[in-house]
């Protein structure tokens, strides 16, 4: 893979540069040969870019916050600039922080929004409640639609789309606004971070119905790595050098 061709490189998180506690083979080879290109695009719903920079520098692995761009961070400073909102947040303590850092006032009464992000206290009594308050016309966000990311003993863990699909199991007929990938919106705000437009953009993702969908309508360029890639299991792999013809298989 020649990465020295673009001048944006968008990577994915979970089942690319970590699962869980654990830093993926060729995660830092990817971090030192893209440098400042590199944006960390992410279904991410619990984090911040703060407490995941953290969290990563942790593991070894050195993004700034200003390279990350997260789902549900995003989704909460999208609701920041829209007037009089009165949010019901699901989500995890940071976001709750977070929303309250932006001014954001949170009501879990009469609520003129819901925003759905991977809650990991999310229970039946929070399904009930979220019903009717989506019932009586709030407005429902939903930070990412993936239904799972893989964990690092290779379980799926739930995400947020698993808790989207029990309250659409309840209210089928649900209108709903998705902030994270595959939408373009998430694409558009990390570019935002790099300079001068880039012209040539690579999106390294493990998911083709959110990572490759969102590439494609975008016309970026994919590199799809993990057990759903036909030829990279991992991004050691994909930024392994090509044999030169002749040489040793």
């Amino acid at each position: 893979m020649q990465l020295e061709e673009y001048d944006a490189i968008l990577c994915d998180l979970d089942g690319c540069l970590v699962s869980g506690p654990r830093v993926l083979p060729g995660a830092e080879a990817l971090l030192a040969r893209a440098g400042a290109r590199l944006i960390v695009l992410s279904n991410n719903s619990t984090d911040t870019p703060a407490t995941l920079s953290a969290r990563l520098a942790a593991m070894g692995l050195m993004v700034p916050a200003g390279r990350i761009v997260l789902a549900g961070t995003a989704a909460l400073e999208a609701l920041a600039r829209e007037r009089a909102v009165r949010l019901c947040l699901y989500g995890s303590p940071a976001l709750q922080r977070h929303a309250r850092t932006l001014g954001l006032q949170l009501d879990r009464q009469t609520p003129s929004h819901v925003l759905l992000t991977r809650d990991e206290q999310f229970s039946y009594g929070d399904l009930r409640r979220c019903v009717g308050m989506l019932r009586r016309g709030a407005r429902l966000l939903v930070a990412n639609p993936d239904e799972s990311h893989p964990g690092p003993d290779g379980d799926p863990v739930p995400e947020t789309g698993s808790l989207l699909a029990a309250i659409r199991s309840v209210l089928p007929g649900l209108d709903y606004t998705v902030i994270g990938k595959p939408e373009p919106g998430l694409y558009h705000h990390a570019l935002a971070r790099l300079p001068a437009g880039p012209r040539r953009v690579l999106a390294i993702g493990d998911t083709p119905a959110t990572d490759g969908a969102g590439a494609a309508r975008l016309g970026f360029d994919l590199l799809l790595v993990g057990p759903l890639s036909a030829r990279y299991p991992d991004l050691a792999a994909a930024l392994a050098p090509v044999p030169e013809a002749g040489g040793i298989a």
